[in-house]
């Protein structure tokens, strides 16, 4: 039976993607949806995306980091925001030259949707929204940086008209002190609302997740450790 499976900030994270799609047992027949920021972080984007295209059934959402990485293989202009924030780990993954960035990765980026809706009703952005407005009319902006809605809205309300909503972009770790929160190295629910970036762009963990009944799996293999270990490995 195919499952509808959702995933957290990748952000070039390769060994992590690889290892918890196997403890997921993930098949060609299931849909995968990615909730942004495949890009910066680990060292490892262009596998990344590489492995990502492979897959049949696969939704990609925008994120704030793709937006950047995105301008970057069109242009070759080193934001210094993106360069600062893992964007210089993705640029060497493809060998410092936009011009080496094959064109399915562009375009990949490119054609990223601001948002998915399912078909049972279930809303898919990285950062968040305005609940008091229809999502279609809100800017690219709020969809990819929006924090409000996971660390403000969603633990006091219902998010109406919606089943269930998934994010990305605001990592759990944020609520490491909070105490509604018992572990914030694994998704966070509030309500109606599922946080999924847990940290595997950095320090912590990356997750996925079955949409239908919350089951999910973790690695600890952060994109800080794979980026450790894959010096190690290019000094041997």
């Amino acid at each position: 039976m195919s499952r509808t499976l959702v995933i957290g900030d990748i952000h070039g994270n390769e060994m992590g993607l690889l290892d918890v799609l196997k403890k997921c047992n993930f098949k060609n027949s299931d849909t995968l949806i990615n909730l942004g920021d495949t890009c910066d972080g680990g060292n490892r984007t262009k596998q990344v995306i590489d492995k990502l295209l492979t897959m049949p059934k696969m939704i990609n959402v925008l994120g704030n980091h793709d937006s950047w990485t995105c301008h970057w293989m069109k242009t070759g202009t080193e934001l210094p925001a993106w360069w600062h924030q893992g964007g210089m780990r993705t640029a060497a993954s493809y060998g410092f030259d936009h011009n080496k960035v094959p064109k399915s990765h562009i375009k990949f980026l490119e054609e990223a949707l601001p948002y998915y809706i399912d078909s049972k009703n279930r809303v898919y952005v990285h950062g968040g929204f305005d609940p008091l407005k229809p999502i279609a009319e809100q800017s690219i902006d709020v969809l990819t940086w929006d924090r409000s809605l996971l660390c403000e809205y969603a633990p006091e309300h219902i998010i109406e008209g919606y089943r269930h909503v998934f994010v990305g972009h605001t990592s759990t770790q944020f609520f490491g002190k909070d105490l509604r929160v018992k572990n914030c190295l694994e998704p966070v629910t509030f309500n109606n609302l599922t946080g999924l970036d847990t940290g595997g762009g950095w320090n912590g963990r990356l997750t996925i997740m079955d949409a239908d009944t919350f089951e999910f799996w973790q690695t600890d293999i952060s994109a800080n450790k794979q980026n450790m270990m894959m010096l190690i490995y290019d000094q041997e």
